[in-house]
């Protein structure tokens, strides 16, 4: 049984350290929430990227500050990131002023589209590792597509109060450190391209860091921070899937135990059946429907004169006890008390009832722990 717990205690500790080594894992190979950020040098972030519109004569800046802040018109927004992003009112109402929307992040549904793809533009081959497209709808205009549907495209509004335009992407990481450098790869020409197209002359492209976390802290940003402005904010805050996967493997682990995680289930004892103690029940249930309280106190006084005779040391077995007078004088002799109380209790009365019965017994008791004290 020792060593059986051992084993369990074991193989428990065992399976906690692979939860917290695969938590671990998740967190050092997964994109992060800075993931996208132009300050982010990983693989996942977007700092060459920054660094290569620069080279190019882009008028970059990174936005730290709410949405509410933005100002002016012709100006583009760049979004890039791998959980959900919300639409806040602020950004919405710029937007509408004439400015310009890039968010490359999740969406669209899976297709029968390699999951990694080399599309050949003019720029060169840019590479997609992603099946998700969008089918291509009215009023949209393809930017970067393929046979299966729309990889990045541009959306305009409808409104004629509304100037706003938006380039969406269905993957974040399409201009990630990983694809820049020396990959030999055009995911930053073209997007620049894209750039260069939409931007009016003179006009900011701002890298959004507040999606990212940064915060450039006005007396007002303090208040808005600290509050998720939508159910999405909320989320894109809390590291959900680290979280949820180390829960459902410890689910998994216990199910697979069946809640028996401290040693083999205990099985219930069955009570050992006594066949004297049945009998005598049996036997004395008998006696009771039958009135034989005469015939039980003779049977107890047979019990009673062996054990009184073999206290007293005297020669006696159930089959041939000593006289009563013998029994009465060797008591006598060892406690020095008159005889009349034995003798009461060796003489079988004419009848007897049930309280009678129960003061024998106890008077019959009474003698025999008397008789050890004096022998």
């Amino acid at each position: 049984m020792i060593a059986s717990n051992r084993r369990q205690w074991v193989f428990l500790s065992f399976a906690v350290l692979v939860l917290l080594v695969v938590g671990l894992l998740i967190l050092v190979v997964a994109p992060s929430s800075r993931a996208g950020s132009s300050f982010d040098s990983s693989p996942w972030g977007t700092q060459q990227f920054y660094t290569y519109l620069e080279q190019q004569g882009f008028r970059v800046e990174r936005w730290q500050r709410n949405y509410n802040n933005l100002r002016g018109k012709g100006h583009v927004l760049l979004q890039m990131s791998g959980r959900p992003i919300g639409w806040p009112p602020s950004l919405v109402e710029w937007l509408a002023q004439g400015n310009t929307l890039v968010r490359f992040y999740w969406h669209g549904e899976p297709t029968a589209a390699p999951f990694a793809e080399r599309l050949s533009t003019p720029q060169g081959n840019v590479l997609v590792e992603t099946r998700r497209r969008v089918p291509v709808q009215q009023g949209d205009r393809p930017l970067l597509a393929d046979d299966h549907g729309l990889i990045v495209y541009l959306r305009r509004s409808n409104s004629p109060h509304n100037h706003e335009q938006r380039i969406l992407g269905v993957y974040p990481w399409l201009v990630a450190n990983v694809y820049g450098g020396e990959s030999g790869l055009a995911n930053f020409a073209v997007v620049a391209q894209l750039l260069q197209e939409v931007a009016e002359p003179g006009a900011t492209i701002y890298f959004d860091e507040w999606l990212h976390g940064y915060r450039q802290r006005t007396p007002e940003d303090v208040v808005s921070e600290t509050v998720p402005q939508t159910l999405f904010d909320y989320f894109s805050r809390t590291p959900w899937l680290a979280v949820g996967l180390q829960f459902a493997l410890l689910l998994l682990f216990l199910l697979w135990q069946q809640s028996q995680r401290f040693g083999p289930p205990l099985l219930e004892k069955e009570p050992v059946t006594s066949n004297s103690a049945a009998y005598i029940e049996a036997l004395a249930g008998v006696l009771e429907r039958a009135q034989q309280r005469q015939f039980v106190l003779e049977q107890l006084q047979d019990r009673f004169r062996y054990d009184l005779a073999h206290q007293l040391g005297l020669a006696a077995n159930p089959h041939h006890l000593p006289r009563d007078s013998e029994l009465m004088q060797a008591w006598q002799t060892a406690t020095g008390r008159s005889p009349d109380s034995l003798q009461a209790l060796l003489s079988i009365p004419h009848s007897i009832d049930d309280s009678q019965l129960l003061k024998w017994l106890e008077q019959a008791a009474s003698v025999l722990q008397a008789l050890k004290g004096a022998v």
